[in-house]
């Protein structure tokens, strides 16, 4: 895959019918979100969005998508599927550049070596669990194709039962698994385990059925059942029920740190949520000290962080022995948050161009007021000036300026507090068309400062060429934005 090279999907569809226009739209914000997602870590969510793109409008920058994100995951088995048909859909350079088929068929070569295949043999028709989870029944058509390393194998059959075998796999091997159901004469229970606590083992009746999170319930033998959940750096949970007959039941188990944990089995986790308020939750329980520092027994760890208005942030976290993990937890607006921040933007921006509008309209009136009274000062000033010039001169025959008196006469003095006047009047003017400017200029730049001030966008939804990074652990490489 090129660095910095943007594929737009092909517009190819299973249909010989064109998507309408709604369709379009809704693959398209589909695909966005996905790579926004997956820029977050959120891989998971980001697989969901991308798939369902896919199905809305094939094509090949989406499977391709779809083929990284599921490396990302580990996920090798889906991987290799999804770049199989990217691979056979690019033959003849359709859809996507030449690096990144290229890069395909190295991704897809990486993942494959690590897929071993398992052909399970019961000597009963039983459904076969894989982790928890629905991967058949017997008798199968063909080996499951599992990711390698740990998994624990369960055959489910009524009137049977449940076994269990834990598994260690290689990835480019074979091998058959011979499982031998023993009747019961009652129907099996089933229980959800409910375990905060991510990457903790589960025992049932001294037999491994997996990590948390379980993804299913877990089919037991009716009586008394035993359950044991560990993980190192906690102490050990335990209990034991009584189960019924074709009972479903649920238990949750909130582990416990261990105080005798030595520090070199810790680690430290810094959270950093993108908004302020956020409440941080660590495996289930409120944590607000992650924000300063966290000390954590080394492993994954289910971390949440919430703030009224704003769409919960959850992620596993790996925190390492004696090291500091540090994540920036972005919290993405509500959409009545988004519609209220637009509102109050609008209210802003009309208050903002109003005052603008007003202030250059106070400088203008101010300024034009300014120009026509520019020669009052000056010619009071004059006046009073050639007043108090003749009063100075102290001559009896100098008569008064305004007045064909003589300047001894009543109206003099009278003249000259008018001139005084005049120019007090005069100075008043000019202060208020200066003062006028000011405030226009005041307040215009309060309306430019709404403006300015105004254009922050909540968790705006971006659109056109967007890149993000993946890894698989191994390699890693680009994801690709386009438009439909």
């Amino acid at each position: 895959m090129g660095r910095g090279v943007h594929a737009e999907p092909s517009a190819a569809t299973a249909s010989a019918k064109p998507p309408n226009a709604a369709t379009k739209t809704d693959a398209r914000q589909r695909f966005d979100q996905g790579v926004q997602l997956f820029e977050k870590g959120e891989n998971a969510a980001a697989l969901a969005e991308f798939k369902r793109a896919y199905d809305l409008i094939p094509n090949l920058l989406v499977l391709y998508n779809i083929g990284l994100v599921c490396a990302a995951m580990e996920r090798p088995v889906e991987a290799v599927d999804a770049l199989d048909k990217v691979l056979d859909g690019a033959t003849g350079a359709i859809g996507l550049t030449s690096a990144q088929v290229a890069k395909a068929r190295q991704v897809r070569a990486d993942q494959a070596a690590r897929i071993a295949e398992v052909m399970v043999v019961t000597d009963k028709p039983a459904v076969i669990e894989v982790d928890g989870v629905d991967a058949g029944r017997t008798p199968l058509e063909r080996p499951l194709r599992l990711a390698s390393g740990a998994h624990v194998l369960s055959a489910l059959a009524p009137g049977c039962l449940p076994t269990r075998r834990e598994l260690t796999l290689a990835g480019r091997t074979s091998q058959t698994l011979n499982l031998v159901l023993l009747p019961t004469e009652s129907s099996n229970a089933h229980l959800t385990l409910t375990v905060p606590l991510p990457g903790a083992e589960v025992f049932v009746n001294g037999q491994r059925v997996g990590l948390t999170p379980l993804p299913a319930s877990v089919a037991v033998a009716p009586g008394a059942v035993a359950i044991e959940v560990r993980r190192p750096g906690y102490r050990v949970a335990q209990r034991t029920i009584q189960v019924d007959e074709g009972s479903n039941g649920s238990l949750r188990f909130d582990l416990e740190e261990d105080p005798a944990t030595p520090a070199a089995l810790k680690g430290r986790l810094v959270v950093t949520p993108s908004e302020p308020g956020a409440i941080v939750s660590v495996d289930g329980v409120l944590r607000p000290e992650a924000i300063q520092g966290l000390e954590l027994p080394a492993g994954p760890h289910q971390l949440q962080v919430e703030r009224a208005g704003y769409l919960p942030f959850e992620r596993q976290v790996e925190v390492g022995a004696g090291a500091a993990t540090s994540l920036v937890a972005p919290l993405v607006a509500t959409a009545e948050t988004r519609a209220a921040s637009e509102e109050g933007l609008h209210v802003r921006h009309v208050w903002g161009a109003s005052l603008i509008a007003a202030g250059i309209a106070i400088v203008g009136g101010s300024a034009i007021y300014a120009y026509a009274t520019r020669n009052d000062l000056s010619g009071a000033e004059a006046t009073l000036n050639a007043q108090l010039k003749q009063e100075a001169s102290q001559d009896p025959t100098v008569k008064c300026s305004l007045k064909n008196v003589d300047y001894a006469a009543l109206n003099c003095p009278a003249i000259k507090s008018y001139d005084q006047n005049a120019v007090d009047s005069a100075k008043l003017k000019r202060d208020l068309a200066y003062g006028g400017i000011g405030l226009g200029v005041v307040v215009a730049g309060v309306g430019t400062y709404l403006l300015a001030t105004g254009r922050g966008d909540l968790n705006a939804d971006t659109s056109g060429t967007q890149v993000g990074f993946w890894s698989d652990g191994q390699s890693g490489g680009l994801i690709f934005s386009g438009g439909f």
